[in-house]
């Protein structure tokens, strides 16, 4: 009867572990409350530090032979570039802005950076609601929390009516400046609470197999 009983919790405790993991518990819809306010906190940070409306390049013109995201860049359309050589030296691209380049380009100082960071944006990126949220898995010492959200746009570039692709940005919905998209990512939430990174591949619970 011992024996039964043992390979009874043994079986429990493994459904309990495939309930949280595989299907993600009883889905809360919404962050949990202990953790909804620090989560939200640094995200914002994060999107007014690093926008993934922007591409952080330049300043413009310039004559170099590597440009770190102007692929994109000239593929949206947003800057030009000719072959050139001074001296006879060996030839460069010279990158510049186009007009729509020239909308979208930034070198005004941002809040908590300390140094000037040259930048095309296609707008202000802000949170604009939480859509839905797993409940928190602990492995170790450390939690994860996976939740979809919407961004808000504000000052939207006018590219942003059809999206650009090859920045990897969707359109704008037709009604509201919310982009046409729902994002995932999982809160990684170190012992105290107060130490959160994201993780935009990490998968768990009913989304374990969503990219």
């Amino acid at each position: 009867m011992m024996k039964n009983l043992f390979y009874s919790l043994i079986a429990s405790l493994f459904l309990f572990a495939v309930y949280y993991f595989i299907w993600g518990g009883k889905r809360t819809g919404n962050i949990e409350t202990q953790y909804r306010e620090p989560i939200l906190n640094q995200l914002k940070l994060d999107l007014a530090q690093t926008s993934p409306l922007c591409v952080y390049a330049g300043p413009f013109p310039a004559a170099i032979n590597t440009c770190i995201g102007c692929t994109a860049l000239k593929d949206a359309g947003l800057i030009e570039s000719t072959p050139v050589s001074e001296d006879g030296g060996p030839a460069r691209e010279m990158y510049v802005l186009t007009a729509a380049g020239k909308i979208a380009y930034r070198d005004d100082q941002e809040p908590n950076i300390p140094q000037p960071r040259p930048r095309i944006c296609l707008g202000d990126a802000q949170l604009d609601k939480v859509v839905d949220a797993l409940p928190t898995m602990q492995l170790g010492a450390t939690r994860y929390l996976s939740f979809k959200y919407r961004l808000r746009v504000n000052n939207p570039h006018p590219l942003l009516k059809e999206g650009v692709p090859a920045m990897k940005v969707p359109k704008l919905m037709a009604k509201d400046n919310v982009l046409d998209e729902t994002f995932t990512t999982t809160a990684v939430i170190n012992p105290g609470g107060k130490d959160i990174y994201f993780d935009g591949g990490f998968r768990y619970g009913k989304w374990v197999n969503q990219k």
